[in-house]
């Protein structure tokens, strides 16, 4: 018996100590104590249930949310159903309204990244049209004139390096090429590379043919260095160039960009319609918010921001 009765006695002596130590606890002290434990007295409505995109792509952060709830609490002390509904909806509008910011910088971001991908392959067709089709000087212009058209060129001058490397020389499709792609007026580096390949590929035949007329053949390694030297000093000056274009280009892209920075007119309207709604719900929650804490106070509330007239025919 005085076994059980020890016990109790402690038992009894424990909860009243912990009764009176609960008493001189004040909560968490510490700054991440106490973000914490403020999501403790948080009432969510059915708003706040629904508002949050919990899923997929266009995920949001609900603990961000519960912060702006909280902290609208806290600044706007709401008290009943009817407050706390009123300060919900503020919550509301304005995580909404954030979506919207986010939709125009979509949209905006959209053009952008469309427009510079319609520049690039703009240039992309149309040089690959000149590929297949180039017979005018307007075209080799063209190509002159865009660093995807350098480009291009650089390329071919460099495969018929190689194959003056390998071979000596270039062989009629390749010549082909040249011809299509280059400018081959006398004194040109096309013309050159194009007469000193020829005086390798037929020159020892036309010397045997008619040696007063086409005189020695050209030695084919004299040629060959000549080629490749045509050849090397032009794929350097087309670099200088390629480089200057890029340059040129990128302003070009950029203020095309710069133009782009607002929505076109259909997704403006519509951006500033929805906006301006949920402002004005916003703001109107506000209003009758501080109308009803004035009241419930005994003050004089302000009007209400809008009033619903019903008149009938009869009266």
């Amino acid at each position: 018996m005085n076994e059980t009765k020890k016990i109790k006695t402690k038992s009894e002596a424990k909860i009243r100590a912990n009764k009176r130590n609960s008493f001189k606890s004040t909560g968490p002290k510490s700054k991440k104590g106490k973000s914490i434990v403020k999501w403790n007295a948080m009432k969510h409505g059915l708003l706040s249930k629904e508002i949050v995109i919990d899923a997929g792509c266009g995920e949001e952060d609900e603990k961000e949310f519960n912060t702006l709830q909280s902290q609208l609490h806290e600044e706007l002390k709401p008290v009943g159903i009817v407050e706390e509904m009123l300060v919900e909806k503020m919550a509301v509008c304005y995580w909404r309204l954030r979506r919207v910011i986010r939709c125009e910088i979509g949209e905006i971001r959209k053009q952008l990244d469309t427009a510079c991908w319609d520049i690039v392959f703009k240039r992309a067709d149309e040089h690959l049209h000149d590929r297949k089709y180039i017979i005018f000087d307007d075209s080799k212009e063209k190509l002159r004139r865009s660093s995807m058209g350098l480009q291009y060129l650089i390329g071919i001058l460099k495969d018929v390096r190689s194959e003056i490397e390998e071979d000596g020389h270039f062989c009629q499709e390749t010549r082909k090429m040249i011809l299509d792609n280059f400018y081959t007026e006398k004194g040109s580096p096309a013309f050159m590379i194009l007469f000193f390949n020829h005086m390798v590929t037929d020159g020892q035949r036309l010397s045997e043919e008619d040696p007063e007329k086409f005189g020695e053949s050209i030695d084919p390694k004299k040629a060959k260095a000549i080629m490749l030297k045509t050849i090397d000093d032009e794929v350097k000056t087309m670099e200088k160039f390629k480089k200057k274009f890029e340059e040129f280009e990128g302003w070009q892209s950029n203020a095309n960009c710069l133009s782009l920075h607002l929505p076109d007119k259909v997704v403006l309207d519509k951006t500033l319609r929805y906006e301006t709604t949920i402002e004005r719900q916003f703001y109107r929650a506000l209003h009758e918010l501080i109308r009803l804490q004035s009241a419930r106070l005994g003050g004089n509330p302000p009007a209400p921001l809008a009033i619903d007239v019903d008149i009938s025919k009869e009266s």
